[in-house]
């Protein structure tokens, strides 16, 4: 806990020293909405950056949602005039973004506000983004995600450091943490300086604010030290979670590829709830995918992973589960349908359309070739009649090591997930499939004792340049 007799000024650069706040930031843009809690921010980063060899430069966004806004960014301007610090002002139009975005006034304001702190400190070149959140904010944001039925990660509250939403590449720090709002007052009244007062923060409707003027007075009639047990809570949270998150990053995946990564179920069956909604966050932001999760959702996926079989969607992020494989995918809750391949007859030898790739078939091995796809061997006495090729369907069966079995059981022994199986092309006699065909799949019954004909799918050959003909 923080230690009282020191001043707020020695207090935040401890802190800042022990969290490795100002670590290589030559600039730091503090949000100042002209509240007690950001001029002092404000104030105190100013004298820590002239001793530590940063540079401030305040930001200020008006969201127009009182009267008294465009009061508060002269405010602001005018402060940082008479201080000597650099200053960015910007605005939106918080309740039409809410209605064209489809959310909430307050996080449409946040959602605001943060895209313009991104692009203050990408102009003004900063490493970091400092707001003004203190000790008390701290406890509130506890308390809130408690309510709301959050995990370990939410009672962690307000950390010290963060990837700044909308542009995690930049870090969002809050210097004044182990600050109580009251010691903010101070600073400004030590200072000389004024500050502005939100009316809105007396308002009881938001959740919030219910909590700081209703709830949390009532628990320190109880316990007059509530605070300080809140902060522990937080504290042992924090330490707790650092197990979680490196497990998280141990769980890697066995393949990963445009559009989709693949791990191993057990990789997954390993990991808590916790640990698993942080493997889904940091793989969708390779696959540029928005994860939308919940306690709901995460149930479904820890059945689906027991199950070994089966599908959930997280909002813009898919993961499908087949013979002991999870794939997670950009992707939506949409069916998708396999491309249509027509039935017809295969050239043998030779080349034969298969949509948008080609059947090779031949009457002797492939070369050997590692980056070539795999090809299917298929005794010449399997094929009944005209052989052809279709789409694979629904109680296909074929001749797979001396017994009848459907293809669906051999697809599965020979772990070919469900999301590769619509793809697949099925090369059918008169009464039974003979060999079963993809990018990355070829099986058939063939050995090398057998006489047999050979068969791979290929991307097409790519087509023959125009002829060019001089005139003479």
């Amino acid at each position: 806990m923080p230690d009282d007799t020191l001043s707020p000024l020695e207090r935040v650069r401890r802190f800042a020293e022990r969290e490795q706040l100002f670590r290589s930031a030559g600039k730091v843009v503090v949000a100042v909405s002209g509240g007690a809690d950001s001029v002092a921010a404000l104030l105190l980063l100013r004298d820590l950056g002239e001793a530590h060899g940063f540079e401030v430069v305040a930001a200020h966004f008006d969201h127009h949602l009182r009267h008294e806004s465009a009061g508060d960014r002269d405010f602001v301007s005018d402060l940082c005039e008479r201080l000597d610090v650099p200053c960015m002002t910007g605005e939106g139009d918080v309740p039409l973004a809410a209605e064209e975005m489809r959310m909430g006034i307050e996080e449409a304001a946040r959602k605001l506000r943060y895209q313009f702190l991104a692009f203050a400190a990408e102009r003004q070149g900063a490493g970091a983004v400092a707001t003004g959140h203190t000790a008390d904010d701290h406890v509130e944001t506890v308390l809130h995600h408690i309510v709301r039925g959050s995990g370990v990660r939410g009672i962690r509250g307000m950390l010290p450091v963060a990837p700044l939403p909308g542009m995690p590449s930049l870090r969002l720090i809050r210097p004044i943490l182990p600050l109580a709002r009251a010691d903010t007052v101070a600073v400004c009244n030590a200072a000389g300086i004024d500050y502005r007062e939100d009316a809105t923060n007396a308002e009881l409707h938001a959740t919030r604010n219910r909590l700081r003027h209703t709830v949390l007075p009532q628990l320190r009639e109880e316990n007059p030290s509530v605070d300080a047990a809140i902060l522990g809570l937080a504290e042992s949270a924090r330490e707790l979670f650092r197990s979680v998150e490196r497990s998280a990053d141990l769980a890697q995946p066995s393949d990963r590829a445009p559009g989709s990564v693949v791990f191993e179920v057990e990789t997954l069956r390993g990991l808590g709830s916790e640990a698993r909604l942080l493997l889904l966050e940091r793989e969708a932001a390779f696959l540029k995918a928005e994860v939308d999760a919940n306690r709901t959702r995460l149930r479904n996926l820890d059945e689906v992973l027991s199950k070994g079989s089966g599908r959930v969607a997280f909002g813009g992020l898919a993961v499908e589960v087949s013979v002991g494989l999870a794939r997670l995918s950009a992707d939506s809750d949409e069916e998708r349908n396999a491309p249509e391949i027509p039935e017809q007859f295969v050239n043998i030898p030779g080349i034969t359309r298969a949509g948008e790739r080609v059947l090779q078939a031949a009457t002797d091995p492939f070369p050997d070739d590692a980056a070539a796809p795999p090809a299917a061997a298929v005794p010449a006495d399997r094929i009944e009649g005209a052989l052809r090729l279709r789409a694979l369907a629904p109680g296909d069966r074929m001749q797979y090591w001396g017994y009848r079995r459907k293809v669906s059981g051999i697809l599965k022994s020979a772990r070919v997930p469900t999301w590769e199986r619509g793809d697949l092309i099925a090369l059918a006699g008169r009464d039974q499939v003979v060999a079963v065909l993809g990018a990355n799949v070829a099986i058939a019954d063939g050995g090398e004792e057998d006489d047999c004909y050979y068969f791979r799918i290929a991307p097409p050959p790519p087509a023959s340049p125009p002829l060019r003909v001089d005139g003479g």
